[in-house]
């Protein structure tokens, strides 16, 4: 299945939505940003959309990369990357019941999440919303002290590539009315017609001599009437003259011309994973003791973060007060190397 984005099918489909990701998502620890990238190559940034916080169909703001074509041809690949709106805990119980023990532990720890696991031991589950790294490192604690786990894996900084395409003809399609999730309406037709006569001047300007087909749609159930319009140009135009051309629209409305994500679920990508079990608290720097370096690498990032920097799990250990990476956590291994009878 493949749903349109940018056109009033779109529209009256799912407003400009695009499918989420269901609870069976394959999720592939990449472990860094270049390995994102890697889902990228061959494809050109091209622009970014922002996206409402009250949208339910999108978790962030994304990204457009296209697979520019050689001239001859008119499709051309599209993917959108997007960060997710949640962080992930992967807990394994090797003597089973794990569903249990997870959902009990956490709502023992004010942790609120669905538990998913196909066999019993090996646990998963999503974290919404205002889930500090305290309460991660509370959960932890509870069911490690009891004896119950063997591994408890924190992962945040969980992007998507959703796939799909777009062709030349789509690109020339523009669709003027859209639900605005923060004032709960639908763009009104004097709205949408002063961007339709944007688009006639910048398409005569750009284009002289193009066509444009204006359409209507009105849905008296949701309340609202789309105008929708189609740019024909007079002569051929490569898919790239095309692409820039959305581009510009895009600048002066914020509307970009069509394409279709395919609906089948997409892997989430994993950037940043941290190993609770193998964790050492002030181990800033990962080298498996703390000690003064870790303390200055800290006072490095902070100065210096072109030139040095923390891995996930260095920020994780290094973040000895729970709010955040600062000079306080550097101060912190300070007065425990000065005092190592205290706890940091």
């Amino acid at each position: 299945m493949k749903k349109l984005i940018t056109g009033f099918m779109a529209l009256v489909a799912s407003a400009m939505s695009i499918a989420p990701l269901p609870g069976t998502a394959l999720y592939i620890p990449a472990g860094s940003y270049e390995v994102i990238q890697e889902h990228l190559d061959g494809y050109t940034y091209i622009t970014e959309f922002a996206v409402s916080e009250n949208d339910p169909n999108y978790p962030s703001d994304y990204k457009l990369y296209i697979q520019i074509p050689e001239e001859t041809e008119t499709f051309c690949g599209v993917k959108l990357l997007m960060k997710e709106n949640y962080d992930t805990l992967n807990i394994t119980f090797p003597g089973g019941k794990g569903k249990e023990l997870l959902s009990d532990a956490m709502q023992e720890t004010g942790i609120t999440s669905n538990v998913s696991s196909d066999d019993d031991i090996h646990c998963e589950c999503r974290l919404y919303g205002n889930v500090s790294q305290a309460d991660v490192k509370a959960l932890y604690s509870k069911l490690n002290d009891s004896g119950l786990i063997t591994e408890f894996i924190y992962s945040t900084e969980l992007y998507s590539v959703r796939e799909g395409g777009t062709n030349s003809e789509l690109l020339g399609k523009f669709c003027f009315c859209s639900y605005d999730y923060d004032t709960g309406k639908w763009t009104s037709p004097e709205e949408q017609l002063t961007e339709y006569n944007k688009l006639v001047e910048l398409t005569e300007a750009l284009f002289p001599g193009s066509s444009i087909v204006l359409d209507t749609y009105e849905d008296r159930e949701l309340g609202f009437t789309a105008y929708n319009a189609t740019v024909i140009p007079m002569g051929d135009i490569t898919i790239e003259e095309r692409i820039d051309f959305a581009l510009k629209i895009k600048e002066e409305t914020g509307k970009f011309g069509g394409l279709f994500i395919n609906e089948s679920a997409a892997p989430v990508l994993k950037a940043e994973c941290v190993d609770l079990v193998n964790a050492i608290e002030g181990d800033a720097n990962c080298d498996g003791i703390v000690n003064m370096a870790d303390a200055v690498l800290i006072m490095q990032s902070l100065s210096n973060p072109d030139n040095y920097w923390l891995s996930s799990q260095g920020l994780f250990n290094g973040d000895v007060n729970n709010n955040g990476i600062s000079a306080a956590d550097a101060l912190a291994i300070q007065k425990f190397l000065l005092n190592p009878g205290q706890n940091l």
